[in-house]
């Protein structure tokens, strides 16, 4: 697995919490990575924490409750740290190029990765954590990268009928091999195997969406 990318910082950016439940967070996170979800218990995180069960439990109810707010945190850091599209870049494929790059460090994150992991044997008991987390993850990340289609089709650069849907294929076209690697441990493509996916990816997309334009057309080697 590559090293992170410096510009994708850990999401443990918790400062607007109160100081006990940001505690509580951090410890949570630690152990969390270190047991698991099941062999986790809420002993054992009040203790990291340096705070009573008592106080624990008046932050958070359940180790469930605890969990799913552990993963609100953590998608709503990823998802800050996202690159923000320009649309009044007239260079689309650059911005298209900087989305995709910085989309793929998601899923070399290690500490990303191993919640992740965590949470999928688990969502068939937890439902609500499954919802919690494609609402605050996934689907956070597809409306922001929607909206800024959704300019570039309103000034017509882009002809698409659904801004969602491209925005889905779009992402998809650039992660396809990382999110399995990802998950699996297995080593990500090297920086040309990258460079590859992701051009060939945005000539893709533009070839089916862009308004032609000579400066948006891509070659891929």
């Amino acid at each position: 697995m590559s090293d992170l990318d410096p510009t994708l910082p850990p999401p443990t950016a918790l400062e607007e919490l109160r100081p006990k439940a940001r505690e509580a967070l951090l410890a949570a996170r630690a152990v969390f990575l270190e047991e698991g979800y099941d062999g986790a218990k809420m002993d054992t995180i009040a203790r990291v924490a340096s705070l009573s069960k008592a106080t624990l439990y008046a932050h958070f109810a359940s180790k469930s409750d605890l969990f799913e707010a552990l993963i609100r945190h953590e998608c709503r850091a990823v998802n800050a740290s996202l690159y923000r599209p320009d649309p009044g870049n007239p260079r689309m494929t650059d911005e298209l190029r900087k989305v995709a790059a910085n989309y793929r460090q998601i899923f070399i994150h290690k500490a990303g990765i191993e919640l992740y992991r965590i949470l999928v044997p688990v969502a068939p008991r937890f439902p609500r954590l499954a919802r919690t987390f494609y609402a605050e993850g996934p689907s956070a990340t597809i409306r922001q990268l929607a909206d800024y289609l959704g300019v570039l089709r309103d000034t017509g650069r882009l002809r698409l009928p659904d801004a969602d849907l491209a925005a889905r294929q779009f992402l998809a076209l650039v992660t396809e091999d990382i999110k399995l690697n990802g998950a699996l441990g297995l080593p990500a493509a090297s920086a040309r195997q990258t460079e590859k996916i992701i051009t060939s990816g945005i000539a893709m997309f533009v070839s089916v969406y862009a308004v032609a334009q000579q400066d948006e057309r891509v070659t891929v080697d």
